[in-house]
């Protein structure tokens, strides 16, 4: 993977200059540090930072059709690409390079704006026609790779971080509110909202094609589609068979490189079942990683230690506790681009800059798992839920009905009734303006995907929507992942897994209240017994009760600054840090909101970017 940035003269007669791609490059810098190169033909640059896996003397970028009538930057892998490589050379394509990513191009030619539906991998690609003069921006199915927009002063800018279009000084830089209040209702902003006024970011599954004098078109290419009804049910035994061979089959697209690939141990079984299905079927040693965060019932590093040993892995560990959040707080707002209302984002910065201390450039994860094979509490309490729905008032059957599509899904929380707390955590001017920006306004997905849906197919759709594709996976993934140069790879995530997913039995995913019950069985004899027979165990990092108690003045809201910007009711925050420094105060539930958390990393975000509100 790497780091792409590009500028289009949309009719301004505004022509992008060298200078100006090299800001962006600089800005992103951290996501490619193996080389750098740009384009600039006419109207139209792209830019280029390298984190090389495959040809690594050959590969470097911008990528040329023979007749150089496209062009194309690419950050991501093409798991697919030895057989599209062979089908389009019978066609009669040439190839320069032994990267997988430059079958991109050449599938164009042949299919035209419909070449990202052959592709399984992770992607962010901007194509340029110079024919058409036509730039296409693509992020991949799941949104595994970001990828931001914008248009002013008559110029598209893109990038795969926003850093990349604030390099240039004449960007407005003004918070989003929007995203600010999709943080307190969701797990976190949601495509295509950042927390940056006027940047947008593109949705997983979605193309945008710009040509100059014309409005952008955004399409859809791909979505998560689960049936309304099930298919001949195969059992449970071919299921799991079925399931072990995908598992395998995802796994080694992910360790084709010229470099050494890791991974991820948390001591849960999503990340255990990647690391066992690699030492039993594919290596029988490699590097791999873990943070050890918290005491007692959060401190995993027993199950961690089970499965390294099992593996046979060169295993290394970071320690993650109240003072190395503190510490790094400011630095993982930095890279994530956004405030986050859990600390966890610092464990995945330090296990990335762990990795960076090893010849690993990459790492498998388990993430993606939880979503598609009802691993959440969430599913657990539907179960109850749906045998008893009274209790919900008017106003949340309205909100539900409005986000959801259905009046009795509860989405993790209340919303009615939270609204009514968040208006005593805003300032009374921001409370008074609350209609213009609220996330509760409108749904954050396509509701008519999920209708007809059962209970846990909703869930799944809208947890990959709003909680996988840009908390989990941008956030909490590449932005950590890509602040200390390593990129991160999900076995999960295949389109082969989410397709056998999707179109699988409900009862094979939550049997009774069995969670992930056809993963377990298809783990049972390859992931050690503690690990497959343990109860579930959400990762969770200390929360800013425990850090206030740390003496975290450093990341603590700043009056002055709360005044600043006239975001949060300043009574309200002096209130949450005495509530928090009570040697008795915990935040209790994976749902309850850390307000004070929020508070404190929108004021760093707004400083570190010196955005105005």
């Amino acid at each position: 993977m790497c780091g792409i940035c590009g500028i289009m003269d949309m009719g301004g007669g505004n022509a992008p200059r060298k200078v100006q791609i090299e800001a962006m490059l600089r800005a992103i810098a951290h996501r490619g540090p193996d080389g750098q190169n740009m384009w600039l033909e006419g109207g139209t640059a792209l830019g280029f930072n390298r984190l090389s896996f495959i040809d690594l003397t050959g590969g470097m970028q911008p990528l040329f059709t023979e007749d150089r009538g496209v062009v194309a930057v690419i950050n991501g892998e093409i798991y697919n690409h030895p057989e599209l490589r062979e089908e389009l050379e019978k066609k009669g394509h040439t190839f320069r390079t032994r990267t997988d990513v430059e079958v991109v191009l050449h599938l164009y030619e042949e299919e035209g704006e419909d070449f990202p539906k052959r592709l399984n991998g992770q992607f962010g690609i901007a194509l340029f026609d110079t024919g058409r003069k036509t730039l296409y921006l693509v992020r991949d199915q799941m949104g595994v790779c970001p990828l931001y927009w914008t248009v002013q002063n008559g110029r598209l800018l893109f990038g795969s971080e926003a850093k990349a279009i604030l390099a240039l000084p004449d960007v407005k830089r003004k918070l989003n509110l929007k995203a600010l209040d999709q943080l307190m209702n969701f797990p976190g902003v949601v495509a295509p909202e950042t927390f940056f006024e006027g940047i947008r970011a593109i949705r997983p599954g979605h193309m945008i094609r710009f040509r100059v004098g014309e409005e952008p078109v955004d399409t859809e290419y791909w979505d998560l589609v689960y049936p309304r009804e099930d298919a001949e049910d195969k059992g449970l035994e071919a299921y799991a068979a079925e399931l072990r061979e995908l598992i395998v089959r995802a796994i080694r697209r992910r360790l084709v490189a010229d470099v050494p690939i890791g991974f991820y141990v948390s001591g849960g079984l999503d990340s255990s079942v990647v690391a066992c299905f690699i030492g039993k079927y594919l290596l029988n040693s490699y590097y791999s990683f873990s943070a050890e965060i918290g005491e007692g019932d959060l401190d995993e590093s027993r199950f961690q230690k089970i499965v390294s040993q099992s593996v046979k892995s060169d295993h290394r560990s970071v320690t993650v506790g109240d003072r190395e959040i503190i510490e790094n707080l400011p630095s993982v707002i930095y890279h994530a681009e956004s405030a986050v209302k859990e600390s966890y984002d610092t464990a995945a910065f330090l296990l990335s800059e762990l990795v960076r201390t090893t010849p690993a450039k990459a790492v498998l994860t388990g993430q993606g798992s939880d979503e598609l094979f009802c691993g959440y509490v969430g599913y657990m309490v539907d179960l109850f839920r749906n045998m008893n729905k009274d209790g919900m008032s008017e106003g949340e059957k309205e909100i539900n009905s409005r986000l959801w599509g259905d009046p009795y899904f509860r989405y993790e929380r209340d919303h009615d009734a939270i609204r009514a707390v968040h208006r005593t955590i805003y300032s009374s001017e921001l409370a008074s303006a609350l209609p213009s920006f609220s996330a509760l306004s409108e749904s954050p997905i396509d509701v008519s995907k999920v209708e007809g849906l059962s209970t846990q197919r909703r869930r799944s759709y809208i947890d990959c929507k709003l909680r996988l594709g840009d908390h989990l996976l941008l956030e909490h993934g590449d932005r950590m992942f890509f602040s200390h140069s390593v990129e991160g790879r999900h076995p999960f995530l295949d389109p082969e897994i989410v397709a056998f997913v999707t179109a699988l039995p409900d009862k094979y995913k939550m049997n009774g209240a069995r969670e992930k019950y056809i993963l377990k069985k298809a783990a049972e004899g390859i992931v050690p017994d503690p690990i497959v027979k343990r109860r579930k165990f959400p990762f969770q990092a200390p929360g800013m009760s425990s850090l206030v108690k740390a003496g975290a003045d450093s990341v603590m809201p700043d009056p002055a600054l709360i005044r600043k910007y006239g975001l949060f009711d300043e009574k309200k925050i002096e209130e949450m840090k005495k509530l928090y420094s009570d040697p008795s105060f915990r935040l209790m539930g994976a749902y309850e909101i850390d307000y004070l958390l929020i508070a404190s990393t929108v004021t760093i975000l707004c400083e570190t970017y010196g955005l105005s509100v």
